[in-house]
C-alpha cells in the first residue's frame, strides 16, 4: 500500500486561498452596500439638514463618498488595494466624525470597527497595525482641535483632555478585548480548515488505496479462476476424454468378443462422461467470460441453457444483437450477477419460467433477471445468505 504524504505548507497555502477568494466576495459585499447606505447622510451633510458641517469638510466627506463609489465600481482592482482603500476611507470618516462631533460623536465606533474590518478583510498583522492607527487618530485629534489644526472645524476646547484620555483608554481596552478574540478565533479557524483539509485528503488516498488494493485482489483472484478453469479444461477434461475414449474402445472390443464386462465398461463409460461434463462445468464456471467484448452473451445463453437442461425450467435469454461490452471486467461482474440469481430463482422462487434480458440503453448496461415464481413480501427481511450482498 501506497502511503500519501501531503505537505502542511502546501495546504496552508491552499487555506488562505480559500480565504482570500472568501475576502474578495465579503469586500465587494461591503462596498456596494457601504455605497448605498452612506448615500443619505451624504446628502443630508450636504444640504445641511440636522447636522451643520463647514464647507471644506462637506467638499471632503462628498470626496471621500466619490471614492468609495469608484472602488465599488471597480471590481477587477486588485482585492489588497480595494480592501486599503475601503480601510483608509473608514480612517478618515473616523477622523472626520471624531473633528466633528468630538467625543458626542460616533467618531470611535468608526475607529472601533477599522481594525476589526482590517482583520477579518486582510489579516492579524494588519489588523493590529490598525489598532495602532486608531489609537494614534484617537490621540492625535483633541491637539488639532484645541489649536485649530483642522480647518472648518470647531475650536475644540469644549471638552477636557482627562475625559478626552479617559474615554480614549475606555476605548483602547474595548477593542483589544475583541481584537484578541477575533484574532483566536481566526487563527483556530485556520488550524482547522488546515486540520480538515489534511484529515480529508489522507481520507481520500487511504480510500484511493485500498480501492487499487482491491481492485488488485480481485484481478489476481480473477487471473488464479482463469488459471484453474484452464488447467481444469487441458488437463482434467483430456485425461477424462482419454480415459472416456479408452473405455468406449475397450466396450466396443468386449461386445465384439461376446465378453461378460461389457455391460460394467458401458456403465463405466457414462460415469466417465458424467464426470467430464461436470469438470466442463466446473472449467467454464471459472472461466466464464472470454476477453472478446462479444462473449458475455454466449456466455449467459450456455448459462440459461445449463438450468433448462439441469433443472427443467424454462430459461431464456434477451439480448441485442448489436450489444458490446468494450470492460471485460464489467462483463465478468454481469455473468456472476446473473449466475447468482438464477441460482437463487432455482433454489428459492418455486419458478417455472426465467428470463435474463440484457439491454444497453444511453451508455448504460441493464440486466434483469425475473422469473414468475413466488414474490417476497415488501419489507420482508432477506435471507440469511451471501447472494444478494455480493450481487
Amino acid at each position: 500500500m501506497v502511503v500519501a504524504t501531503f505537505s502542511e505548507q502546501a495546504i496552508a497555502q491552499e487555506v488562505d486561498q480559500v480565504m482570500g477568494a472568501w475576502r474578495a466576495r465579503v469586500l465587494q459585499v461591503l462596498l456596494v452596500f457601504s455605497s448605498v447606505a452612506m448615500l443619505p447622510p451624504l446628502g443630508a451633510i450636504l444640504a445641511g439638514y440636522g447636522l451643520q458641517v463647514p464647507g471644506l469638510l462637506r467638499g471632503l466627506c462628498l470626496l471621500l463618498y466619490l471614492v468609495l463609489l469608484l472602488t465599488a465600481l471597480r471590481p477587477r482592482l486588485r482585492p489588497a488595494l480595494r480592501a486599503w482603500l475601503l480601510l483608509g476611507l473608514i480612517a478618515a470618516a473616523g477622523a472626520l466624525q471624531l473633528a466633528v462631533g468630538q467625543l458626542a460623536g460616533n467618531g470611535r465606533i468608526t475607529l472601533l470597527l477599522l481594525p476589526l474590518l482590517t482583520l477579518l478583510l486582510v489579516g492579524p498583522r494588519a489588523g493590529w497595525a490598525a489598532v495602532a492607527l486608531g489609537a494614534g487618530l484617537f490621540a492625535l485629534v483633541p491637539p488639532l482641535l484645541r489649536f485649530g489644526g483642522i480647518p472648518g472645524s470647531p475650536a475644540g476646547a469644549g471638552i477636557p483632555s482627562a475625559y478626552w484620555s479617559l474615554q480614549g483608554v475606555l476605548w483602547l481596552v474595548v477593542l483589544l478585548t475583541l481584537m484578541i478574540l477575533f484574532t483566536r478565533f481566526q487563527v483556530l479557524q485556520r488550524r482547522t480548515m488546515i486540520a480538515e483539509r489534511m484529515a480529508r485528503r489522507q481520507l481520500e488516498a487511504e480510500t484511493a488505496d485500498r480501492r487499487r488494493l482491491e481492485e488488485a485482489i480481485g484481478r489476481i483472484g480473477e487471473e488464479e479462476r482463469r488459471r484453474l478453469g484452464a488447467e481444469l479444461h487441458d488437463g482434467l477434461c483430456q485425461h477424462l476424454t482419454a480415459a472416456r475414449l479408452n473405455c468406449s474402445a475397450l466396450e466396443a472390443t468386449c461386445a465384439a468378443a461376446g465378453g461378460a464386462g461389457a455391460t460394467a465398461l458401458a456403465q463405466l463409460r457414462q460415469t466417465l462422461e458424467e464426470a467430464l461434463g461436470m469438470a466442463y462445468d466446473v472449467a467454464n464456471g471459472l472461466c466464464p467470460v472470454d476477453m472478446d467484448p462479444d462473449a458475455l452473451a454466449p456466455a449467459l445463453e450456455r448459462l440459461c441453457r445449463e438450468v433448462r437442461e439441469r433443472h427443467g425450467i424454462e430459461c431464456r435469454l434477451q439480448a441485442g444483437p448489436d450489444l458490446v461490452i468494450r470492460n471485460p471486467e464489467h462483463a465478468l461482474h454481469l455473468y456472476r450477477i446473473a449466475r447468482e440469481a438464477l441460482a437463487n430463482a432455482v433454489k428459492h422462487a418455486r419458478c417455472t419460467r426465467v428470463l435474463v434480458a440484457l439491454e444497453q440503453t444511453a451508455g448504460e448496461l441493464v440486466l434483469r433477471v425475473t422469473d414468475d415464481g413466488q414474490q417476497t413480501s415488501p419489507g420482508a427481511a432477506p435471507a440469511a445468505g451471501l447472494g444478494v450482498g455480493i450481487m
